[in-house]
């Protein structure tokens, strides 16, 4: 059987199977998503992945024109994203450690003995946590309130940090979202959720989902376009 490359032109290959009935390719940030039927076979996954060569030739081409992003250097003064609004961080010593949003500051607290690398790392998992339980927060309320209005019942909700993908449905009905979404405006995490509980009545890509998403967003083609866009820019902050 032929094995799926683990990357081809230097983009790291990510398959995501489902109920879907076509494959598809798709820029996520600098990775390559092949999304296919779940039963489909890895050779026929590869061939797919020769034939659309040229394809994902020219992608590379244009990542390669797109300035690299600066690494972060987690200092006071830097911006970072939170349900669309830029918030500059603030970092300060003391013993209650974290981070919070305060006076418009994401302000980040760290032990004065902390110090250079090691300082680095603590603000960037103070950081991301903060992230994630923002993100379960907002996404939990918008899941129940999406759940309700397009008459779906998900058995349950999470968070995670997915590489390239935004959310994902499984056959038992829980929800996972890349908690990444929650840098991103409303409108935009609010099209991801309802994707995903759309799929609890199609599990699939057909005319009738992208339907009923349209039925509880009416801009989703804007919001998918907007997401594939920034992509890059919401996967490669902390």
């Amino acid at each position: 059987m032929t094995a799926i490359p683990e990357e081809v032109l230097g983009l790291q290959v990510e398959v995501v199977r489902s109920m879907r009935r076509t494959a598809a390719l798709h820029i996520v940030g600098s990775d390559l998503q092949v999304r296919v039927p779940e039963h489909l076979e890895d050779g026929r996954v590869a061939a797919i992945l020769r034939q659309k060569r040229s394809w994902i030739r020219s992608k590379v081409a244009e990542l390669q024109r797109v300035p690299p992003h600066r690494p972060r250097e987690l200092v006071s003064g830097e911006a970072f994203p939170y349900l669309g609004r830029n918030y500059r961080l603030k970092v300060q010593e003391g013993h209650q450690v974290g981070v919070r949003l305060v006076g418009g500051y994401l302000r980040a607290t760290v032990r004065p003995k902390e110090k250079g690398a090691q300082r680095q790392q603590r603000i960037q998992q103070y950081l991301q946590n903060w992230y994630c339980s923002r993100a379960l927060e907002h996404l939990r309320e918008k899941t129940n309130r999406y759940a309700q209005q397009i008459g779906v019942t998900p058995t349950g909700m999470s968070v995670r940090n997915f590489k390239s993908r935004w959310g994902s449905c499984n056959k038992k009905g829980h929800l996972v979202f890349n908690w990444n979404i929650i840098k991103a405006p409303h409108a935009i995490a609010n099209y991801v959720v309802i994707h995903e509980l759309c799929h609890l009545v199609h599990p699939n890509h057909s005319k009738g989902f992208w339907r009923l998403v349209g039925r509880h967003d009416g801009a989703y083609e804007e919001h998918k376009q907007w997401l594939k866009q920034q992509a890059a820019s919401l996967l490669g902050h902390v």
